[in-house]
């Protein structure tokens, strides 16, 4: 936890295991989405060439890493999936991660996968319909600058059964709680 008083050290070269570690946009208009969040953020954008017609932007603050945009596939957008953000969370086996899901009552949406030089992810979903991904980074650890304008500050989970999830995150990240205005809150600290 980082105080008042005390700012976060702005550059990242790794994320402890169970820590957010990476966000994500899904968008059915990634033209539109790169010129809201850049004027929106101040964002600047490194375009990768990912395959034919396919560019992933990764989205900088200060020229480090911040967050990233894809445009949906055609079989995304036939099944009506809206734009949505995604949060990754550091693992360092995400193999052992989908197990450890599959074990707490989740369910593993897409197994472990490499992707690329750059890490291994798989998508879990928890017992309550919520999807996160875990990375195990490679040559990428993800956000890459935290504690300034544009960068991600909070994940929260809104869900109809908190006590499924606190124990399935408990279980999966070893993440504690926290009592918050009466009630457990999950913590991962940042």
């Amino acid at each position: 936890m980082v105080s008042s008083r005390q700012k976060p050290m702005p550059n990242i070269d790794t994320h402890a295991p169970g820590s957010f570690c990476w966000v994500e946009l899904a968008t059915t208009d990634q033209k539109a989405a790169k010129t809201f969040y850049t004027s929106l953020l101040g964002w600047t954008v490194n375009e990768m060439e990912m395959g034919p017609d396919y560019v992933y932007y990764i989205f900088q603050v200060n020229g480090r890493d911040a967050a990233a945009g894809y445009g949906m596939n055609a079989g995304l957008l036939s099944q009506g999936v809206p734009s949505h953000w995604a949060l990754y969370i550091s693992v360092t086996s995400a193999d052992h991660a989908a197990a450890r899901a599959e074990a707490a009552g989740g369910k593993v949406l897409a197994p472990p996968f490499d992707v690329g030089p750059y890490g291994r992810m798989a998508v879990l979903q928890d017992p309550t319909g919520a999807a996160i991904n875990v990375w195990e980074a490679k040559s990428s650890v993800g956000i890459r600058i935290n504690g300034e304008q544009g960068t991600l500050c909070w994940g929260d989970l809104s869900t109809p059964d908190p006590e499924a999830a606190l124990r399935f995150y408990k279980s999966v990240f070893d993440w504690e709680t926290t009592p918050q205005q009466g009630r457990p809150r999950l913590s991962a600290h940042y």
